[in-house]
């Protein structure tokens, strides 16, 4: 600042006499010596007193009572504690150790946070007690004593230095990850009956903790969010799917739930496993990592690059294709023609950027898994597929996710429970008719399954599409209940080891006898039967007069509809007149099938096919 600056700060510093109805204001505080105003120049001998003119001196008796209060007032105001002046605490906690949280019982609980570098942290949990020291970076952890399921509140407090952190209201039970796309992300306010149960959904012992969607091209630290508990208000914005499965688990098992929404809409497997699994597979390296490679290694440069195209046209766009989106969501809801155009995007095609999380590898694993893999628990549901239907290494891809997972996690094999896609779009009356769809995938995942130890399946295929043509074409059936409580079943048996049945008939053995092929099923319970869906089901009931859903073939493999009965309380026999020879045998094998077979647990067969690619 030069001279003539600093002249033109003092000018306007300098005070004035107060006159009637003038309200005093502290000055702007301004570094550097106090402003010096001109004074009448007087004669003063040794003992002579100050004379000065009435009016004069009025004038300066008011001006030196001014100056003497507020300089005052801001002595006074400095010698007050600030926000700026309080040193900020440096003992911090992850987000997933907040109120009201769940923590996994019968399991070491571990505890981690950050502290001024060298500090010793002491933590208290109930009655069990660490300590741990921060290391060069601030970071510090420590294990408390396994502790036993209770729906009594706890308090943990983190001492370090003149900080305390206090954890209020958290119980012990099990800890459920809800990961996937659409249908795992699907809202209870959204289902079909979701104004009922949410009437009843006041679940104390069950808790929430949804991660933020956000993406990020390196792993994170640590998330944002909190523990919430189980309320109208909360339930209905958590994953339907979730909250109908910590239900079950809850009334079975007797025990707090805290369950943690990690999922996405439209996101491929990809996005969720770590950029060293992918590289682990040369295969899965070569396709799903290296096109990201030089955007994860230089962040900032796609950033920009993607910036520009939104301000050149991609933003707008993005805009129109939502609001067209929404517009044709009420007409189909509304049941009116829609005929508007899709918008059609810029001529430059989007750059790729790690904000894009649907299909930009490693970006999900990076910000909404890897800050929760020091946090134990008991399981995870994955309800995920419908973005990798084409994908011929999904089945590489998920059990990469698994494995990658289970490491990370460091508590050994976890359950891990897969819902396999259900029937989507008009049904397919003819079991023959050659359109696939989305049974290769689920034949992928039911793959992962019988190659992994403690992955669970649950076969969806008499839970999605109804004869509402609106419904048929609907990626998103309302009806998730069903969903959840068929993967509480199958949690029975994997972590918590009870007895009763679990799941729909998988195919044991074929055999081919004469010009019949005779199948024998697993998981027949105390027979195999023709079955139907569920009465809250959206799939339409299927005849129950014979079984449905069988079609065979010859070593030509130009599959015909076949016939099918139950002839032992775990075996099915299948033939057709037309093919005299039979090779193959396929059931439910299409996007849509019509099918009955179910076992005496009213548990759906599994699709299969005996013939391979």
């Amino acid at each position: 600042m030069g001279p003539a600056q600093v002249a033109a700060e003092r000018r306007h510093a300098q005070l004035r006499p107060l006159h009637r109805g003038d309200v005093a204001r502290p000055p702007r505080f301004r570094a550097g010596p106090a402003p010096r105003t001109r004074q009448p120049q007087v004669g003063l001998g040794r003992h002579q007193p100050l004379r000065l003119p009435r009016s004069q001196s009025n004038r300066h008796a008011m001006n030196i009572a001014r100056s003497f209060f507020l300089l005052l007032a801001i002595v006074s105001l400095a010698a007050l504690p600030t926000q700026a002046q309080q040193p900020a605490p440096t003992l911090r906690l992850p987000a997933i150790l907040s109120d009201h949280m769940v923590i996994q019982r019968d399991t070491p609980a571990r505890v981690w946070g950050w502290a001024q570098p060298g500090e010793t942290v002491t933590i208290t949990l109930g009655q069990a007690t660490a300590t741990a020291k921060a290391d060069d970076q601030g970071e510090w952890s420590a294990t408390l004593a396994k502790l036993a399921a209770s729906d009594a509140s706890l308090e943990m407090i983190v001492k370090s230095g003149a900080d305390t952190l206090t954890v209020r209201d958290i119980l012990v039970g099990d800890v459920w990850v809800c990961s996937g796309q659409s249908n795992m992300a699907f809202q209870l306010a959204n289902c079909a009956d979701g104004p009922a149960e949410l009437a009843k959904a006041q679940r104390p012992e069950m808790r929430f903790f949804q991660v933020p969607g956000v993406s990020s091209g390196t792993p994170l630290a640590d998330t944002k969010g909190q523990w919430v508990v189980c309320t109208p208000a909360t339930a209905k914005g958590f994953s339907a799917v979730g909250y109908y499965f910590g239900r079950e688990i809850q009334q079975s098992q007797k025990v707090p739930v805290g369950l943690i929404g990690s999922n996405q809409g439209a996101s491929r497997a990809q996005v969720w496993l770590s950029r060293e699994a992918l590289a682990a597979d040369p295969d899965l390296n070569k396709i799903y990592l290296q096109p990201f490679a030089a955007i994860l290694d230089n962040p900032e440069e796609a950033k920009a690059a993607h910036e520009k195209w939104m301000k050149e046209g991609g933003e707008k766009y993005q805009q129109d294709r939502r609001a067209w989106f929404s517009e044709r969501f009420m007409a189909d809801k509304k049941k009116e023609p829609f005929t508007k155009p899709m918008p059609q995007p810029p001529a430059t095609p989007e750059p790729l950027n790690v904000t894009e999380q649907t299909g930009f590898s490693t970006v999900l694993f990076n910000a909404r898994i890897n800050p929760l893999v020091n946090f134990p628990i008991r399981g995870a549901l994955w309800y995920q597929g419908e973005g990798n239907v084409n994908d011929a290494l999904y089945d590489r891809l998920l059990s990469a996710l698994i494995t990658d997972w289970r490491t990370r996690w460091g508590i050994g094999d976890f359950p891990f429970l897969i819902v396999q896609l259900p029937n989507k779009s008009k049904q397919q009356r003819d079991p023959a008719e050659q359109l696939g769809g989305w049974a290769p995938i689920r034949e992928r995942q039911f793959k992962v399954h019988q190659n992994l130890a403690n992955v669970g399946i649950v076969a969806s295929i008499d839970l999605g599409s109804t004869e509402d043509p609106i419904e048929n074409n609907n990626l998103h059936p309302v009806e998730k209940e069903n969903i959840g409580k068929r993967l509480a079943l199958v949690a029975g048996h994997y972590p918590y080891g009870e007895k009763g049945e679990f799941s729909g008939p998988i195919l044991g053995k074929s055999s081919i006898e004469g010009a019949k092929i005779e199948l024998t099923f697993d998981h027949a319970a105390d027979g195999l039967k023709i079955g139907t869906p569920p009465k809250t089901s959206l799939t339409p009931q299927p005849p129950v007069d014979e079984l449905r859903g069988f079609a065979i073939a010859g070593a030509d493999k130009k599959f015909v509809a076949a016939k099918a009965i139950i002839v032992a309380p775990d075996r099915v026999s299948v033939w057709s007149e037309s093919v005299p020879k039979p090779a193959f045998v396929r059931y439910g094998w299409q996007l849509s099938p019509v099918v009955n077979l179910y076992n005496s647990a009213d548990l759906p067969a599994f699709p299969f096919r005996t013939d391979t690619d």
